[in-house]
């Protein structure tokens, strides 16, 4: 008898669902696919984010939690991914103190210590939008993942005078669409449910996921100095999703690395972040 995966029911029946109910389908399916597992934090995490500064904001409705750690010199802004939060940063937040830059970090939506239940990127990016305009002038931002693509979008959406100078983006993607894809993969989503999603996000944002498309914000950002770190094996999102992203962004480089997955918290990489934001700091 063939054995069918928790994601593979949840497929079948909102499949199901898109046909006999296709709006209330899409509006399901978005939830569903909003809700992110608030993970355990580790010990070593904990005990770095209790040596913050902690402030909650309140954006949208919604506490934010803020962390600040050093009181001078440039902010480096850090947005972490999916499922993950401010204790992400433990070992690169340190030594940007260390070398002379104030840390703000966020929980986002539904993350961590920050209110919610549902996230979006759009959500993060409101947060991010936020912060840059309440903490700036931010001299960099640091994004992993779908906290990279939020800051992209965020970025593109504030005038140039609240930009930050530099932006260091982790194992990002370059569309909505490429996510919407890899959960219609995930769940074996139909095609009638996708489009039951699609026009919910429609009727919620008014548009359609195309709309959302990262790299297009990218090509905006020609005053921001960008650094793109992929690897080459990472499982969660295509390296070459980075490749779309320095195709759009005007002056972006790119370092494609081997063996460091998805998180690319290796010392490698991480100082290999430190010196490009040391490095542009200093050459300001």
């Amino acid at each position: 008898m063939a054995s069918f995966s928790p994601a593979r029911i949840t497929g079948f029946f909102l499949n199901t669902l898109a046909v006999i109910a296709p709006k209330f389908a899409g509006r399901l399916s978005f939830y569903l696919f909003g809700l992110p597992l608030r993970k355990r934090k580790k010990p070593q995490e904990l005990q770095y984010l209790a040596t913050a500064d902690l402030q909650y904001v309140r954006i949208n409705g919604k506490k934010t939690a803020v962390y600040h750690w050093g009181f001078l010199g440039p902010i480096v802004l850090l947005a972490h991914g999916w499922e993950s939060h401010a204790g992400r940063w433990r070992k690169v937040a340190p030594l940007l103190v260390q070398a002379g830059f104030q840390v703000v970090a966020v929980d986002a939506p539904a993350h961590g210590r920050s209110e919610g239940r549902h996230f979006t990127m759009l959500k993060y990016a409101d947060v991010l939008r936020a912060v840059f305009q309440r903490f700036g002038p931010i001299d960099t931002v640091i994004g992993h993942s779908v906290g990279g693509a939020a800051a992209i979008w965020a970025m593109g959406t504030l005038s140039p005078a609240l930009r930050p100078r530099q932006a260091v983006i982790l194992a990002s993607f370059s569309s909505l669409h490429y996510i919407m894809e890899n959960a219609r993969r995930l769940i074996g989503a139909s095609d009638r449910l996708m489009q039951a999603m699609d026009d919910h996000i429609e009727r919620l944002f008014g548009n359609r996921i195309p709309h959302y498309d990262i790299a297009r914000m990218a090509e905006k950002l020609t005053d921001v100095e960008a650094l793109l770190i992929h690897d080459r094996h990472d499982r969660v999102t295509a390296f070459r999703e980075s490749e779309t992203l320095l195709a759009a962004w005007p002056g972006a480089r790119l370092l494609l690395t081997e063996g460091f997955g998805h998180g690319l918290t290796a010392p490698q990489v991480t100082s290999t972040v430190l010196e490009f934001v040391h490095e542009e700091a200093v050459g300001c």
